[in-house]
């Protein structure tokens, strides 16, 4: 009989203790689906949360980058845009974005574009910000971009001492067969071909490298790129000013004029030495961006133009500018012009390859190619 009541008594205590676990189970459940606990706090994300501060909308080139203030329980962020002001929940939404910013591309230079922005979480889309604006800003001359270095590519000067010419205000641009005379080379084949390709940004489909004589001894040259149809959307350019300009001897170049050459060659040209003073470098996208770090050890920022002043390198050619000059070919306001492989000592011919010169056309009175 002890030995029954003993085990009665060993089983009420056991359940006794396992009722008071389960309430002590219980209690700390429900304190921890409370709001605070150990003066924590915690979101369920029933309503929508408010809009983000510190908004701004900034212009870019034929691009609007829209940054704000991280919100604390956002999922996503809605950017509502329009082309004029009163933009509201209607207005084209640009949904899912995870960052803090956005960019916005494509967009029309000269154009305003007019933004809001709201927060995203599982509760829906909460209130739209304040309303900012920004207009995508036209291209850059060299001359606004390179003030620094005060390159330019309006013409100016007189160059007298060239064979059998003298400039003024000159200047010319290189053109590809089948080219408009334009300015602008956009033949896909010749953009295309590896030697080529290999020295322009990823994504080019026109370029436009023009030499502008900018007073009587001094002349900007300028490698510009396109990744819009007709040389449009400039990507970027790298431009070089030259100073010091000097012509010395006329030479006649033995073997010229060429008669197993596809183009016929100029028999003659003058000697000039010049130094190179100053470069400026634009990217206007991350292909740009990156071509000028690889091709010119350059680190530039996206939309912001980079001056450097030269150290005055002693530079030379062979030039000669021919107008009306016929032959196989009718040449009118045209421009040749080859750099020397040593930089500092004036070549005696254009070499025995075809295409070594650069030949550089002017935009008006072009005859023939």
């Amino acid at each position: 009989m002890n030995k029954i009541l003993h085990i009665i008594l060993i089983s009420l205590f056991s359940l006794t203790v396992i009722s008071c676990a389960k309430k002590d189970e219980s209690t700390s459940s429900s304190s921890s689906s409370g709001t605070t606990t150990d003066n924590t706090t915690t979101t369920d994300n029933t309503t929508t949360l408010s809009a983000p501060s510190g908004v701004s909308a900034k212009l870019g080139y034929y691009q609007v980058a829209v940054d704000w203030t991280a919100v604390s329980g956002a999922s996503s962020y809605t950017v509502y845009w329009g082309s004029s002001t009163g933009i509201t929940s209607s207005s084209t939404a640009i949904t899912g974005i995870t960052d803090d910013n956005y960019t916005h591309s494509s967009l029309d230079n000269g154009t305003t574009y007019y933004y809001k922005v709201a927060t995203v979480n599982s509760a829906g889309t909460g209130s739209l910000s304040s309303e900012y604006s920004a207009t995508p800003r036209a291209a850059y001359t060299v001359a606004e971009a390179c003030s620094a270095v005060s390159l330019t590519e309006t013409p100016g000067g007189t160059w007298t001492g060239m064979k059998d010419d003298t400039i003024t205000s000159g200047q010319f641009f290189s053109l590809y067969r089948s080219s408009e005379f334009n300015g602008c080379t956009d033949n896909s084949t010749y953009l295309t071909d590896s030697g080529v390709a290999a020295h322009l940004p990823s994504g080019t489909i026109g370029v436009s490298t023009i030499i502008t004589m900018t007073s009587n001894t001094s002349f900007t040259k300028t490698n510009h790129w396109y990744a819009g149809a007709n040389c449009t959307k400039e990507t970027g350019f790298f431009a070089t000013g030259y100073d010091n300009v000097s012509f010395g001897d006329n030479i006649t170049i033995a073997g010229q004029p060429c008669t197993n050459c596809s183009t016929t060659q100029v028999p003659y040209a003058t000697k000039v030495t010049y130094t190179e003073e100053q470069f400026c470098l634009l990217a206007e996208n991350e292909a740009a961006k990156s071509f000028h770090l690889s091709e010119m050890d350059a680190t530039v920022t996206v939309g912001t133009p980079l001056a450097v002043a030269g150290e005055g390198t002693a530079k030379a050619a062979i030039m000669v500018n021919l107008d009306n000059v016929t032959g196989a070919i009718t040449y009118t306001n045209t421009f040749f012009t080859f750099f020397s492989h040593d930089n500092s000592t004036a070549p005696d011919n254009w070499t025995t390859a075809t295409n070594s010169a650069t030949v550089m056309y002017s935009i008006d009175n072009v005859s023939n190619q």
